[in-house]
């Protein structure tokens, strides 16, 4: 009866002790099964000398106004790690010239595989990596209703920033370098931006 009582009680300390350990773990990943993220900012663009001539010259006439914004979009994230995850992103900039009711607007886009990491004791809180690489395009938009695509390029963003963790929702700060190559020409962007992941 004894020996009984000792199985037993060793029984009973192995599974709580098994159980403790998987809420501790789950507590440390603080993971989900998938993610989605979007961003918003401010994009300073470098553009190929010819390009940027011309967009130094729109700013230079009075009466003009100019927008650069940076987006992420439609990003889907899965767990590779307990601090790394990755997915599917595009990330866009729009820059926009107006005067006098008539604008010209530059789109630059990149849709890429991307990869999150973060530094920190924790998932979802405290200093993060984000590297992507994928396919980059190019759009001109303008008043007269008339859009002129690229083709198909070659992009790679790198960043990284820091990220606070409300129990479930991330808010991340980003600075972010983007370099776009489409038909044999080089953009570049430098991005600060806030996303949110869900």
């Amino acid at each position: 009866m004894r020996k009984i009582t000792i199985l037993l009680s060793l029984l009973f300390i192995s599974s709580n002790s098994t159980m403790f350990s998987q809420e501790y773990f789950q507590d440390v990943t603080r993971t989900e099964s998938w993610y989605t993220y979007w961003g918003i900012g401010y994009s300073g663009i470098s553009y190929p000398s010819e390009v940027q001539k011309v967009f130094d010259l729109l700013n230079e006439q009075n009466g003009t106004t100019n927008i650069s914004i940076n987006l992420d979009l439609l990003g889907i994230y899965f767990n590779v790690t307990p601090k790394t995850i990755a997915g599917v992103i595009i990330n866009a900039v729009g820059d926009r010239y107006e005067k006098d009711g008539n604008y010209i607007q530059f789109n630059q886009y990149l849709y890429s595989a991307s990869v999150i990491h973060y530094l920190g004791e924790y998932f979802g809180s405290g200093p993060f990596l984000r590297t992507d690489i994928g396919l980059a395009k190019m759009a001109m938009q303008s008043s007269d209703g008339s859009t002129k695509h690229s083709d198909s390029g070659f992009g790679a963003l790198i960043g990284g920033g820091w990220s606070f963790d409300f129990g479930g929702t991330r808010l991340l700060l980003n600075v972010n370098y983007t370099y776009r190559n489409v038909e044999s020409e080089t953009y570049n962007a430098i991005s600060f931006s806030v996303g949110g992941l869900f």
